[in-house]
């Protein structure tokens, strides 16, 4: 018997009032959605079926319930865009719109916060590949988080952190990444500013 979705589970997951919606979304189509454990990767990814094996969304389970519905929608988006065009880029212009038109259910403030909502709206105008890369969505999502990390743009030059179970010493802002030298191998790294990272001995700074 294939796998199907955590139906509590998934819905403990979402703000209340965005639970009909996406019910009605797994009722139409053969979804499976699973929660996933934290990837510092990605937040969430999207798989078509194959001969024995639904399509298959995946979302991190350490978001707080309003990243988590807008990367739910984000990969559903992607299973539309697939059932519509078969061929079609990755992020164009058919996802934008597929993406635009499931988020619209959504767009109220019983679903959302004001803050959040507000820069959803402008998110939507040319949602970018990734919400990661969208560093206004990910500070004002992040307010919701019940014990948020901080983000590399927050700590001050040479703070020792740990990301991706590597330690670095965060370095300049070059264009719209920091450079870092990672301490385990002595590369450089151009890291995000809105990735999340651990603190090593909390303010340590590297000599």
């Amino acid at each position: 018997m294939p796998p199907v979705t955590d139906i509590l589970r998934l819905q403990a997951h979402l703000p209340r009032h965005a639970w009909p919606v996406v019910q009605q979304w797994l009722r139409r189509n053969p979804v499976l959605v699973r929660i996933s454990p934290p990837r510092t990767t990605k937040l969430g990814d999207y798989r078509t079926a194959t001969r024995t094996l639904h399509h298959r969304i995946s979302v991190n389970e350490d978001l707080n319930r309003y990243a988590f519905l807008v990367v739910l929608v984000h990969e559903f988006a992607h299973y539309t865009t697939f059932q519509k065009y078969r061929r079609h880029e990755p992020h164009g212009t058919e996802w934008k719109a597929e993406y635009k038109r499931l988020m619209r259910p959504f767009l109220s403030r019983e679903v959302f916060p004001a803050d959040v909502l507000r820069t959803l709206i402008i998110h939507l105008d040319d949602a970018p590949s990734s919400s990661c890369t969208d560093h206004d969505l990910m500070r004002v999502l992040r307010r919701y988080d019940r014990d948020p990390r901080p983000f590399l743009e927050e700590l001050d030059p040479n703070t020792v952190f740990r990301f991706n179970q590597k330690i670095f010493v965060k370095g300049p802002l070059l264009r719209k990444r920091y450079r870092c030298r990672c301490l385990n191998n002595r590369r450089i790294y151009l890291i995000d500013p809105t990735a999340e990272v651990h603190l090593e001995q909390a303010v340590r700074k590297a000599s």
